[in-house]
């Protein structure tokens, strides 16, 4: 039984509806057929009332010389005058001892037998206070399907009735239920942040469902003005402790820098030959954070005019890596689909792979193997980059500051390689997960795509 209420509750709102208008109008037809059978036999009992107020009642004088005088045969002609009606099938006359005076059905009924059939319908004669006798008159019987063949006119007229009632509640339906799709599409599209997948209405409709649809319509267009206004005055506040920290970190990089030039250039000290290896070194690593920080504070020049198929990307820069990966002993597994374009520049899809497959390489066992797949995410408008590597895991503080400017565990590392991936994926409305525990760790970027038809 739970089974068969669950299966009922999971049909479509037009198929409810649909049943229910159904047995709405089942039920009308019942009621209808009732009432015209209980017209019908009402009908029967007025056209007996009839009969005997017409044909026995204005009679009574000569019925009761019939009787009196014995007259059988005037008598059976009168009751064989009653079965004329269409609703007469037989007619007789009883004595007051139930005994047979005369009858419509001589090979039945013989005179002077008792009769007692209880199926006739009887109906006392009786003049100036005296009774003769009783008339019994047997009623044909009026079937089922006689009375629907009866009032053919009527059934047929209410089938057709039906039917269109039918045909304009599933018109009302389907408009019905397409505007409450329309209602669920334009959530789905406010949920998504499609906020041009959003469709006015535009139907002739002025009831309760389309005041819905306009007022929810007119709440998505202020809601996205205002998620657009927040989302871009947080933009701003981000950029400006971006900005901050990437000051702080040049400043805190180019003071260290500068801090062994002060003690090997100052006026009580003049640089000799062992000193100015020294002093070249923190003049190159100077210059190496100033290029940097240049290049960082150039704009941003990836972004994309039309969007892009990845894999010829993906090959490019797999091809320029191979060297690399072949001193270190790591193979590579990529696998990237076809179906989708990114919204994103060539200089910036390959600045992303490049960066993820060097970090990759760098922290990989030797003798592993890296993972590469791009595809199309679940999410709808978003393609998903994962680059997974089995090497050391990252511990705690690595994570925290991760994706800070200037911020490398390595010798040689100027810490902008994952602050650029996050720059150009931030700016290209994407966002960025990671994981790292067990030696393995992943990275996966979601990267605004356009699907391929």
């Amino acid at each position: 039984m739970n089974k068969l209420l669950g299966y009922l509750f999971s049909l479509s709102v037009h198929i409810k509806l649909a049943t229910l208008i159904f047995w709405v109008v089942v039920a009308i037809s019942t009621v209808s057929v009732m009432i015209n059978i209980d017209i019908q036999k009402n009908h029967t009992n007025q056209i007996i009332d009839e009969l005997i107020k017409t044909n026995i009642s204005s009679n009574q004088a000569f019925v009761s010389d019939f009787i009196l005088t014995h007259n059988q045969w005037e008598l059976y002609k009168f009751l064989k005058s009653l079965c004329l009606s269409s609703m007469i099938e037989e007619a007789g006359f009883i004595d007051n001892e139930n005994m047979i005076v005369a009858h419509t059905n001589t090979k039945a009924y013989r005179l002077g037998d008792l009769f007692q059939n209880q199926d006739y319908t009887k109906v006392p004669f009786v003049q100036d206070g005296v009774a003769f006798g009783t008339f019994v008159l047997k009623v044909k019987n009026q079937t089922f399907f006689g009375m629907l063949k009866e009032s053919l006119l009527a059934h047929v007229l209410l089938l057709m009735f039906s039917l269109l009632s039918l045909i304009i509640a599933g018109v009302f339906v389907g408009r019905l239920l397409g505007r409450l799709d329309l209602l669920a599409h334009n959530a789905q599209a406010m949920i998504e942040k499609r906020w041009d997948a959003v469709v006015v209405y535009q139907g002739r409709e002025n009831d309760e469902i389309t005041h819905l649809i306009q007022t929810t319509t007119q709440l998505m267009h202020e809601l996205k003005d205002s998620i657009e206004k927040e989302e871009k005055n947080a933009r701003i506040a981000h950029s400006l402790i971006i900005l901050g920290e990437i000051s702080s970190s040049f400043a805190h990089e180019v003071k260290n820098l500068l801090q062994p030039l002060k003690l090997l250039i100052s006026p009580t000290h003049i640089p000799d030959a062992e000193d100015m290896p020294i002093i070249h070194g923190a003049l190159k690593r100077i210059d190496h954070q100033v290029v940097d920080f240049l290049a960082l504070a150039k704009p941003a020049d990836f972004k994309y005019e039309k969007s892009l198929h990845v894999k010829p990307l993906v090959e490019e820069v797999l091809a320029l890596l191979q060297s690399s990966f072949g001193l270190k002993h790591v193979s590579i597994e990529s696998k990237v689909d076809e179906d989708f374009r990114v919204k994103m520049g060539a200089n910036g899809i390959e600045i992303i792979v490049m960066n993820l497959l060097t970090n990759a390489l760098e922290a990989a066992y030797e003798l592993s193997t890296i993972e590469l797949s791009w595809k199309r995410s679940q999410r709808a408008g978003y393609s998903l980059l994962c680059v997974k590597n089995r090497g050391e895991s990252m511990d705690e503080k690595t994570k925290a500051n991760l994706f800070k400017p200037f911020y490398t565990t390595k010798k040689e590392g100027s810490g902008l390689g994952l602050f650029s991936i996050y720059k150009i994926v931030y700016l290209s409305e994407g966002y960025i997960e990671f994981e790292s525990e067990h030696e393995q760790t992943t990275f996966c970027l979601y990267i605004p795509c356009e699907e391929v038809s």
